[in-house]
């Protein structure tokens, strides 16, 4: 706790400055878009002109696609540069670029038909209108957000940064905190530096631009896993309109800074496909899509480690499916010899980083939820079972989805045609992740609810959209034989409604951004600057803090929790990260946990909010034991008075302090010698 960390005056400068601004120019997303485009475009068109030339994918699906192996290829790029002992830049950055734009030169992409899209292509022109509604809709709601909001977004900002100021993959959180290991899935951040790399804006804008893209993103990778699973376009567009516009997730992902997450879920609707194609080996062994199977499987392990749980348990079932579908067994054991060279190939790929992930504490994390070590009463508030709210799957969805999951069921006994309700199955893989227990098996807790329920819409739109489509294509059929309407009307009429509930769900997604989730005011960026232009650059903070994860961790509660970051001195709070990460100080974790303890006066573990009074002699003994120089309070509280807060009244009346700064809501005290 006494150790001082020497920031990089001129990166937290770049950032403060930029953020004064407040509002971000129409400049700034317009370029911060284009630069997403092509970052995520052309590499996923170049690897399909040069290994899937030959799919049997539309437009639609090419681009969906393209966008998913862009998106995964990132993470990966910076483990083999790691590897390699190199470093990377945005250099690096430009000529990745061009060898992608070399991949389409190559070979002339005659089978890449979204980078010209045609009036036939009437499946792309009806997506990319829903996508270009969905891009800007969640970037406007973002241009008065200065950084990401809630907590996770300050550790995901912090690992950019990091990757950006080491030119990869780092070991070392200095100058921002005494963490000495790496451990943490790093896609999305990944994503955001190269970003950086491309645009030159400050990595905290790149954070909020890049996971605003990410969310836009959901609208086609709906598309692409709907229509290539029930083998109808009409339902992947439906089920793009539904992620997109009409159910409440993924659009809220930006009020807790969940981009992580977000990222996993858009390379796996690639990833399914890719291993759906490659465990279709009825004419020969297709190795290109085993390839692609096996990269973006290994990127996702990069990603988000929850989310590939997901997708292992959805591979299963895949590979299940391909052995029911066996003519013989000479063919079931192609299926699992596929599976297991493609799964070997995705776990070589990943090696490094897995083996890595052994310096932290995170197995030792997961490890406690399995013996119960953690306690049986968090254990239970993890995994407590309800029937999913309004708020994680919208009940017009759920209604549609059981609609669909029945058309499937009856088209399945009329044609024998069973792949719809593959999304059932899979639904109830991500409920068996949250209680594995219910079939025997360990893990109960350690994927907690609201992150499983979070991840619904992602196999329960495509059975609505299912549902929509048939139907639609019912009532084409009723128009045509009572009252001769051409079929084309029905799909035209099909197509204003998806416009029009894509226009009404702009409506209500532009307030979607709750301003309580917040952190970082325009009275704490002002804050920033003072701290940086009149404290020493030993000055060290203290900041609110509250106990978080059941009393296992301290959390920050205001914009003071940036201070690292934005304003370049240290403070008393790491990244929430450091319940994963090892420190430099032996028991750094332990040493963090038991410094809050004693200034609140009990256990973390009691989750009592207290008022925490500096001024008493067990109080400065501390303070001044650890090094702190400064009081910091915050513009705003979140969340407010039901968690622990600096009693800055009793600041002002204490001889030991001095209010050296007040502006806006935010306070700061001078300890005095």
């Amino acid at each position: 706790m006494h150790a001082r960390d020497q920031l990089d005056a001129n990166s937290t400068s770049e950032n403060v400055d930029i953020l004064d601004a407040q509002l971000l120019n129409v400049i700034t997303p317009a370029l911060a878009i284009a630069a997403a485009l092509l970052l995520h475009l052309l590499p996923g068109a170049a690897l399909q002109n040069i290994l899937l030339r030959k799919a049997d994918l539309n437009a639609a699906e090419r681009f969906a696609l393209a966008l998913g192996i862009g998106i995964a290829l990132p993470p990966l790029l910076l483990e083999i540069v790691r590897v390699l002992g190199l470093r990377w830049s945005a250099a690096a950055t430009v000529a990745y670029l061009a060898l992608c734009a070399l991949g389409l030169v190559i070979r002339r992409p005659t089978h890449i038909s979204f980078l010209w899209a045609r009036a036939r292509h009437t499946a792309l022109l009806v997506l990319m209108g829903l996508f270009v509604l969905a891009v800007a809709v969640r970037v406007s709601v973002v241009r008065e957000v200065p950084v990401g909001l809630w907590g996770d977004s300050y550790h995901h900002t912090l690992i950019a940064q990091l990757l950006v100021d080491n030119g990869g993959l780092f070991t070392s959180w200095q100058p921002y905190a005494p963490l000495s290991t790496f451990t943490y899935h790093f896609g999305f951040q990944a994503n955001a530096a190269f970003l950086h790399d491309i645009t030159g804006m400050p990595v905290p804008q790149c954070v909020v631009l890049m996971g605003q893209w990410l969310n836009a993103c959901s609208v086609p990778m709906a598309y692409l896993l709907t229509a290539r699973f029930t083998r109808s376009a009409t339902a992947g567009l439906w089920a793009a309109v539904l992620t997109g516009f009409v159910n409440a997730q993924p659009a809220y992902f930006v009020n807790w800074g969940r981009y992580t997450q977000l990222a996993g879920q858009l390379i796996l609707p690639a990833l399914l496909v890719a291993w759906a194609e490659a465990l279709n080996i009825r004419r020969k062994i297709r190795w290109p899509w085993m390839l692609t199977a096996s990269v973006l499987t290994a990127s996702l392990m990069l990603t988000h480690y929850i989310v590939s749980i997901f997708a292992g348990l959805f591979v299963l079932v895949l590979i299940g499916v391909a052995l029911v579908r066996s003519q013989n067994w000479r063919e079931a054991g192609t299926v699992m010899w596929v599976s297991a060279l493609t799964t070997l190939a995705s776990l070589m790929l990943a090696a490094p980083w897995l083996l890595n992930t052994l310096n932290g504490y995170l197995v030792q994390n997961v490890s406690e939820f399995v013996t119960g070590a953690v306690g049986a009463q968090r254990i239970t508030e993890y995994s407590a079972l309800n029937w999913p709210d309004p708020f994680y799957l919208n009940k017009a969805i759920v209604a549609l989805a059981v609609l669909g999951l029945l058309l499937g069921i009856a088209r399945g006994l009329l044609r024998k045609t069973w792949h719809t309700l593959i999304f059932a199955a899979w639904t109830g893989c991500i409920v068996l992740a949250i209680v594995p227990n219910v079939v025997g098996l360990p893990g109960r807790g350690v994927i907690d609810v609201l992150t499983g329920y979070i991840a619904l819409y992602l196999t329960v739109a495509p059975l609505a959209g299912f549902g929509l489509a048939m139907l639609q294509k019912w009532l084409q059929r009723l128009a045509h034989r009572r009252f001769a309407v051409p079929s084309r009307w029905v799909t035209l009429a099909a197509v204003f409604g998806m416009l029009g509930l894509a226009v009404w769900g702009v409506t209500w997604q532009s307030r979607i951004l709750d301003v309580g989730n917040q952190l970082v005011r325009p009275a704490d960026l002002r804050a920033m600057r003072w701290i940086r232009a009149n404290t020493p650059a030993d000055a060290r903070f203290l900041v609110n803090t509250f106990p978080a994860y059941g009393g296992t961790l301290i959390a920050g509660k205001d914009g003071g929790w940036w201070i690292p970051l934005l304003a370049g001195r240290p403070s008393t709070l790491p990244p929430i990260t450091y319940g994963s990460e090892q420190g430099f100080a032996p028991h750094y974790r332990q040493q963090v946990n038991d410094f809050a303890a004693a200034l609140r006066g009990r256990p973390l573990t009691d989750a009592t909010p207290v008022q925490l009074n500096l001024t008493t002699p067990q109080a400065l003994r501390l303070l001044r034991s650890a090094g702190v120089t400064y009081i910091y309070r915050g513009a705003f509280q979140s969340p407010g008075p039901s968690v622990d807060e600096i009693d800055t009244v009793v600041l002002r009346g204490s001889p030991d302090f001095r209010l050296v700064y007040k502006e806006g809501g935010v306070e700061i005290f001078a300890m005095l010698p």
